[in-house]
Formats: C-alpha cells, structure tokens, sequence
C-alpha cells in the first residue's frame, strides 16, 4: 500500500447520492449482483479509533457507496509533534450473507472483513495482506451523516477519451466516472492518445486520483475523478488481468487481400504481401510484392501514418506491380479500423484503401 502523508485534509459533508446527481434521495439498501441484500443503508460512514498499545493515536474513517465503491482513510498522530500521516486506500466492499459481514477488497491486494455487530457498528475482525490497520479487533461506530473523503487512492479502471472528455470505469466495482481536466489529466489523456489501440476503445491504466464534486450547469452536484499521478498504461489488458480476445493492430500479422476493392491476383509461386506493426518503438515491416520494407509509424488518437519506409527496389518476375499498390496504400494511410480480423486501411477522409486479414501474432522482427 502506498503511503500518503497528508496535510489535515478536508471532509465534505455532503450525500454521496448527491454528489451522484440524485439529489432528494434517502440513504436505501442495496442488492449486489449475487443477488444478496445488505441490511446497511448506504452511503454510510463508519469511524473509530484504533487500539493500540504502544504506539501513536491511530484512527479510521470509512464511507461505504452505493455503487459498491469504499473510501478507507488511516491517520496516525505523532505524539511528540502532532504531525499526522494518512494512508487511504479505495476498493470494493461486498456483504456476505453466511456470515452477516461486510469484506473489503482494495487495489492494494488488502482485504479486510468486518461484522455487522449492530444497526450502528461494524467490528474488525480480520486482515488479510498490507501494514493498516493492525490485525486487531476494533469497532467501528455509524457517522450521524455520511462523510465525503477526497482523499488521493490507487485505482485501476479502463480510461477512454472521445470527444475531448475522459471517462474512467473503475475494475473493482465497475462504477464509472467522468475525468477532470485538473491534476494530471493531461499526462494520463497524452498516454492514451500516444498509445496505439483502436479508435475508441478504453485502455487499462492505474493512477493515483481522488474523487471530487463540482457544480454543473444545472445547478447539480457531479462526481469527477481527478487524477494526481498517472502510473501506467497497459494496452491490450482488462480489468480481471487477462489479455482482451479484441485484435489490435500492434504486435500482430496483416496480409493483404485487397486494394480498392479489388482482390488482389496471385501466381502460384507469389507470396503474399503483408504487415507487421510492433509497440516497441513504433517500428513496422513487411514484404510488399517483391521486396521487404521497413520503417516506422505515428499514431495520435484518430491519426495514424506510415513514415520513413525503406525498401530495397530489386526486380522481380511478379509482384513489382502489387508492390506498387500496397507501398502507395501505405503511404496514403491516415485512419485504420479493425472489425473482428479485417483490418481496414483508409484515408485522411476514411475511404477504404485496402483490406488486411489477421494472420498471427508478431513475436519477432524480421531483422534481426
């Protein structure tokens, strides 16, 4: 878990459902997906302080939300300086029916589970991984009203950007949240942008962000995530750590089938022309008809182009014709698409160009 030493940070006291636009709306009980109630309305705020012999005044604050999403902040007081250091964390808080209890799951690999031991408590009872809080029984007492953390947290969500706003849906608990300009949005924007994916399709990416309300133009409350530190990008991974079945243009093989519409003619003893696209270094090959070629390429959002190809113009009896073609489509390419395993080449209007079948993966380059 990361530490964060804060400055005595500020608590809003505002609903979190107002926050989420559904002002007028009392605290209600939820039901997941397993289909289980949980007895406690939410959003609610649990504090405590901690026992602990020993050692500095420790105390904690945890809001439960609606959408399953739970803010946990741990102060510790410096006795001789009265300086307090924070650690926070966010993750997913689920009820378990068997045994009355809530389990808290964090991005920090923390899970901790607490028992409902009342209308108004919940009590400690088990923490598995982590240094916070101690693996000690605590109890934790209702807040008279819920209380809004902005505390900085580590989350990981699938981040896209369209039409010049951001959105993030956080993996635990699938809540989604539209980005801020402020903070590091940009960084975290710039990495999209200069990471090659298809048009639109979200990224993975863990940053350190807090959650934030700002009045709209109708005069309502809107949740923002704003990031504060952006970590990293994974293209081509999900939420649950596997690798997407979804082809990306990256790291993988495209044969051409046709130009213009047209499917391309092949003798016999032709090979055919094809595309290898690498991440590292933006670095492309491939064979065009008769000759291999290579280069680089640049890609920006929507904007995709091929530049510096090099190739070696030696004469064959077949393909001088095609190579002609494809290197000419190449050099015309500003936008692609991918549907299921044709890759579509187009340009800067988004007119077709040629069509490229998937035909593997790329795993090395074809010079060494």
């Amino acid at each position: 878990m990361r530490l964060l030493l804060t400055i005595p940070q500020s608590i809003l006291v505002l609903s979190i459902l107002l926050l989420a636009g559904c002002a007028g709306r009392d605290q209600s009980t939820v039901t997941d997906q397993a289909g289980a109630t949980c007895p406690i309305p939410v959003p609610a705020t649990y504090s405590a302080v901690i026992p602990c012999q020993d050692c500095s005044p420790t105390s904690a604050v945890l809001t439960l939300r609606p959408d399953f999403l739970y803010l946990l902040r741990i102060s510790t007081t410096d006795s001789k300086t009265g300086e307090q250091e924070s650690k926070s964390e966010a993750g997913l808080w689920t009820y378990l029916p068997a045994d009355n209890s809530i389990l808290l799951s964090s991005h920090e690999q923390v899970t901790r589970n607490l028992a409902i031991t009342g209308a108004n408590s919940l009590r400690v009872v088990k923490v598995a991984g982590g240094i916070i809080p101690p693996d000690v029984n605590y109890d934790l007492a209702l807040e008279a009203s819920p209380l809004y953390l902005d505390d900085v947290v580590r989350m990981q969500g699938m981040y896209g950007y369209q039409a010049d706003a951001g959105q993030f849906r956080e993996c635990l608990t699938g809540a989604v949240f539209p980005v801020s300009t402020e903070g590091e949005s940009a960084a975290l924007q710039r990495a999209y942008l200069n990471t090659p994916h298809g048009q639109g399709d979200p990224l993975l990416v863990t940053i350190d962000a807090r959650l934030l309300s700002k009045l709209g133009r109708r005069m309502e409350y809107q949740e923002y995530l704003e990031p504060v530190n952006f970590i990293n990008i994974l293209p081509g991974m999900l939420c649950n750590g596997q690798k997407s079945d979804k082809l990306t243009l990256m790291d993988n093989s495209w044969f051409l089938i046709s130009i213009a519409g047209k499917e391309i003619p092949l003798s016999e003893d032709q090979k055919r022309p094809f595309l290898r696209l690498a991440v590292e270094e933006n670095r492309m090959e491939g064979f065009a008809g008769c000759n291999r070629f290579a280069g680089n390429y640049f890609i920006r959002g929507e904007f995709f182009i091929f530049n510096k190809m090099i190739t070696r113009r030696m004469a064959c009896v077949h393909g001088i014709e095609l190579e002609d073609a494809f290197l000419q489509v190449l050099s015309g390419t500003r936008r692609y698409h991918i549907e299921k395993n044709i890759l579509e080449m187009r340009d800067e209007d988004g007119k077709v160009l040629a069509l490229l079948k998937h035909g593997g993966v790329f795993i090395r380059p074809l010079h060494e």
